[in-house]
């Protein structure tokens, strides 16, 4: 399984991620990993609720250690999206139209340069904790208490984050 800082180093390598990353340190004098305060995290939220989707990507946004790079109604669109954004993060739903949100997590964390994923779901039962186990996602947060869950999945990966 790839680390989390993994994509953010292949963001760093990209052309877009040079430009920025020398912006970044030309403002500031330093570089941060992920979710410093200088180095948001790049996030994808995948979920086929709109009001999910909506409530994530309006909490992610108000975080200063977050940016949020784009939003996935169904697996398929999450694989695209992640491969055209490059994220350090992925908030993924299970139940997703085309691709379920596992089989959209393991072809995610398949490439070489894999975000975190964290699955967010009301199907919080140990058989899905499992399930995304196996699919290779980083962490998983059950809706009924997402915010909370949400926080501590994230201080795992990116210690230097906060919400």
């Amino acid at each position: 399984m790839n680390s989390p800082g993994h994509s953010l180093r292949a963001h760093r390598d990209s052309p877009m991620g040079r430009k920025e990353l020398v912006r970044r340190v030309e403002a500031d004098g330093e570089m941060d990993e992920a979710g410093g305060n200088n180095w948001p995290i790049r996030t994808v939220v995948a979920d086929d609720s709109p009001f999910v989707l909506k409530t994530l990507s309006s909490f992610l946004e108000q975080q200063h250690n977050f940016q949020l790079v784009g939003t996935a109604t169904d697996g398929n669109q999450a694989v695209r999206r992640v491969v055209e954004l490059e994220p350090d993060l992925v908030l993924m739903d299970l139940r997703l139209s085309g691709l379920n949100g596992l089989e959209a997590a393991r072809q995610i964390k398949a490439r070489e340069r894999a975000p975190a994923v964290i699955i967010v779901t009301a199907d919080d039962t140990p058989e899905c904790r499992a399930a995304a186990r196996a699919a290779g996602t980083d962490g998983f947060v059950g809706k009924g208490r997402i915010f909370k869950q949400l926080q501590t999945e994230i201080r795992r990966l990116f210690p230097g984050a906060s919400l």
